[in-house]
């Protein structure tokens, strides 16, 4: 039984080696990529902000997100007060 897994998995990984490089076949060389047709040219092909500035934004949203989601799950889940 080990030696038939032993020759599934290697005829397997040489099946797998072959279709990877069918596949790395089909990407074209760096040379002759050429620009995408949604890329703009001029002063929309430069961003506007830095990316540790975007990165640092989006990091906050995202804390201030998570800090109303702790809110809404506090009042949905607080206890009712006691009645006297």
């Amino acid at each position: 039984m080990t030696r038939t897994m032993k020759a599934l998995a290697r005829r397997i990984s040489l099946l797998a080696a072959a279709a990877g490089g069918v596949l790395l076949s089909q990407i074209a060389p760096p040379r002759c990529v050429e620009w995408a047709l949604a890329d703009h040219g001029g002063a929309l092909r430069s961003a506007p902000m830095s990316p540790l500035l975007v990165g640092l934004i989006a990091a906050a949203l995202a804390l201030g997100a998570g800090a109303i989601v702790l809110v809404i799950v506090k009042l949905l889940t607080r206890k009712a007060p006691p009645s006297a």
